[in-house]
């Protein structure tokens, strides 16, 4: 797929999302882009809403969004420039400039304290911006601006530097996302935009190392890194140059560690002896060899696996204290990964590392066994045909980042046509989607309304609890499969519901918070007034939509939940950091929100939901049994011993579950396969060794 495909199919998706969303393709433009900037962790939580006024001297004050990053103290704005033509059209200059100075025109005004002082609309997202940017400014939690124009244009060859003058005293950081840059995030294989680091501007050259291991696949080196230089790339990075997990673990430890800050200032020759370092990741180095020194000049996608506290520490340091940081030297390690490997090896090396501080398993949930009969799921049970198609469809799950992309870059687009027929877009599901869906159903919309990443993590926490290898895990089957799609459709309806009230459309903010608030009132107030009684989730299966019974309340519902949340009562001004509280969802408990006649006539005993479910258990059993011989030959007998040496080398095995194990590692030469009972055993052994530790990765060819 080229440049011209890909924005052509873009624009397409859009006007369609439009059409079904009753709402236009520059909103749908906005939720789309924003949605891939999250997903590649460019920025994270951003509280999307269109907001426009008139500040000091007639300045026009825009943005489409806006989030705090709390790991590295970043304010971020974006503002859109959606042409939805079929041309490619160019962004320029002219365009950058009078983008950027709507944004910044908002921050400053929100700073000086006029949106506030002069009354805006409360509801509106450009006064809840503007009070939280004015107190996290004043109390010195803001320590960078973050622009972004979000557009379907191609940026001019004429624009060479869009950097800007710091806003009070703070830098400013611009970028410009056009259509080239979402078509490289589209084609990369890690699903983000890679990191390249100049190495060469550090003292002498480089960064001296020393090379430890070198493979294929996989080398590592030891290094001493100035301090100035980590704070330097973290100061223009930002939380983007730490992983994942290190970025979820460190916005929920807040603040600074006070231990790092003290020696930086008060001992700084002590430093490299006090700390332990960091560990990182790249995807490859250049290096040079100058007066007897081997040099590292630059380093692509790197990512701090273990230290960011460290790294945020010395970078506070300098921007808070003034710190000259001539003296800070770090250790460091650093795993360079081929970039084939990259997505698949990196999450095991994190884990690895970050082991001993005991950075919670559900940070490293994408391989669990829950996602893999998931995706399982979703590529054997085909959706029921709707309006009038003679063909099915998936609900594709994305178990791995990117897999939905990959699965179509080689195909000509004839064959991408049909593939999207089988695998409609509209139907993608990500781990954070379903996570969303469950927590939501769960009533833990407080939970959701903190954002993907702690939502997940919370998600995560659950699933890795019930999933039990004892029991075969029988209650993840084929109806749990269909009732979580039937909760996606409940949730995709439930947006595009509120998208096109009126009393939206006026302030086109909280929408992720209306949502999910929503859907845990709805099923608090069933258990409340109809106890015993649940929703036909296997109708909405059944139909791929949701009743006109349901479609009534929700509408209903989703306007009751929105004055809720912005009632003036509230204990926290922000209606999105409210949405967050416990509190908040307390008191939707105790309220009595309406529940119309007409739906609850539509609502199922929870007796014939449960005879569903024992049905599916039975079948899964069953499933469970057969599948567990085949998974376990498919395997092969070298997967096995590679389980068997980690389970001895462990001392993790009975001397029964070794000798099961040896049947499975052995096969090929003794041609003795496991029996069905044999198998699912040696399947419930790798299931505990897994919760000991054993890595999923150890062939890529796990399903």
């Amino acid at each position: 797929m080229n440049l011209e495909d890909f924005r052509a199919d873009w624009v397409g998706d859009l006007r369609v999302a439009a059409e079904a969303n009753q709402s236009d393709p520059h909103s749908e433009f906005v939720i789309d882009a924003v949605d891939q900037l999250q997903e590649a962790e460019e920025v994270e939580n951003v509280e999307l809403g269109y907001f426009e006024g008139i500040g000091p001297k007639g300045k026009k004050l825009m943005t489409d969004g806006y989030a705090f990053d709390s790991v590295d103290k970043s304010c971020v704005v974006l503002i859109s420039d959606f042409s939805n033509s079929d041309e490619m059209e160019t962004l320029n200059n002219t365009d950058i400039d009078r983008l950027y100075d709507r944004m910044s025109n908002l921050v400053e005004a929100a700073l000086s304290g006029y949106i506030v002082d002069n009354k805006f609309e409360e509801s509106s997202i450009g006064y809840t911006f503007a009070v939280d940017a004015k107190r996290l400014f004043d109390n010195g939690e803001i320590s960078k601006f973050r622009f972004y124009i979000l557009t379907d244009k191609k940026l001019s060859e004429r624009v060479k530097n869009i950097q800007k003058s710091p806003i009070n005293g703070k830098r400013v950081d611009l970028n410009a996302w056009d259509i080239n840059r979402f078509y490289q995030l589209y084609t990369s294989t890690q699903g983000k935009e890679e990191i390249e680091i100049d190495a060469s501007s550090v003292d002498g050259g480089g960064i001296p190392f020393v090379s430890a291991t070198q493979g294929d696949d996989y080398s590592s080196y030891l290094a001493v890194v100035p301090g100035r230089f980590l704070a330097d790339i973290y100061l223009l990075y930002g939380s983007r140059l730490l992983e994942g997990n290190v970025r979820s673990f460190l916005s929920i430890r807040g603040k600074v560690n006070k231990s790092i800050r003290g020696t930086i200032l008060q001992e700084p020759d002590m430093f490299f002896a006090y700390n332990n370092g960091i560990a990182a990741t790249a995807t490859a180095i250049e290096t040079t060899f100058e007066d007897g020194k081997h040099l590292i000049t630059r380093i692509n996608d790197m990512q701090i696996i273990n230290g960011g506290q460290t790294t945020a520490s010395i970078a506070n340091a300098v921007i808070q204290d003034k710190a000259t940081l001539d003296n800070i030297f770090v250790p460091m390690k650093l795993s360079v990964v081929n970039h084939d490997k990259a997505k698949e090896m990196i999450p095991v090396i994190s884990r690895s590392a970050n082991s001993q501080n005991k950075v919670d398993e559900a940070d490293f949930f994408s391989n669990h066994p829950y996602h893999v009969r998931i995706e399982e799921y979703s590529r054997r049970v085909l959706a029921p045909p709707i309006d009038g198609n003679q063909y099915q469809t998936t609900w594709f799950y994305e178990r791995a980042r990117g897999q939905y992309v990959q699965e179509q870059m080689k195909l000509t687009r004839s064959e991408r046509k049909r593939y999207q027929l089988k695998n409609p877009k509209a139907q993608l599901l990500r781990k954070v989607d379903v996570a969303k869906f469950i927590n939501s159903y769960e009533q833990k919309p407080h939970i959701v309304s903190r954002g993907a990443q702690f939502n997940m993590r919370n998600f995560a926490e659950s699933i890795s609890k019930d999933w039990k290898p004892s029991d075969q895990n029988t209650s993840f089957n084929e109806y749990y499969f269909k009732k979580l799609i039937a909760l996606a459709i409940l949730f995709k309806s439930t947006e595009k519901i509120v998208s096109a009230q009126q009393w939206y459309q006026e302030i086109k903010a909280y929408r992720a918070n209306i949502v999910t608030y929503s859907i845990a009132v709805i099923i608090n107030q069933i258990e409340k007034k109809y106890p015993g009684k649940t929703i036909d989730f296997l109708r909405i299966w059944n139909t791929q939509e949701i009743s006109p019974e349901l479609e009534a309340q929700l509408v209903k519902t989703t306007r009751e939940v929105f004055d809720f949340i912005t009632r003036d009562d509230r204990t926290t001004l922000n209606v999105t950091e409210w949405c967050k509280k416990e509190d908040c969802w307390k008191r939707a408990q105790d309220y009595d929100f309406t529940l119309l006649d007409s739906f609850a006539s539509t609502l199922l005993k929870n007796d014939d939901e449960q005879e569903e479910k024992e049905i599916a258990q039975k079948e899964q059993k069953v499933t469970n049994q057969i599948s567990a011989e085949i998974e376990l030959i498919n395997l092969g007998a070298d997967y096995w011993k590679k389980v068997l040496d980690f389970g001895r080398n462990d001392r993790l095995l009975s001397e029964m579950e070794d000798g099961l194990l040896s049947v499975a590692a052995n096969f090929d030469t003794t041609g003795r396969v496991p029996s069905d009972k044999q198998a699912k055993l040696i399947m419930q052994i790798r299931s505990r060794l897994y919760e000991e530790g054993l890595s999923r990765n150890l062939d890529s060819s796990v399903k």
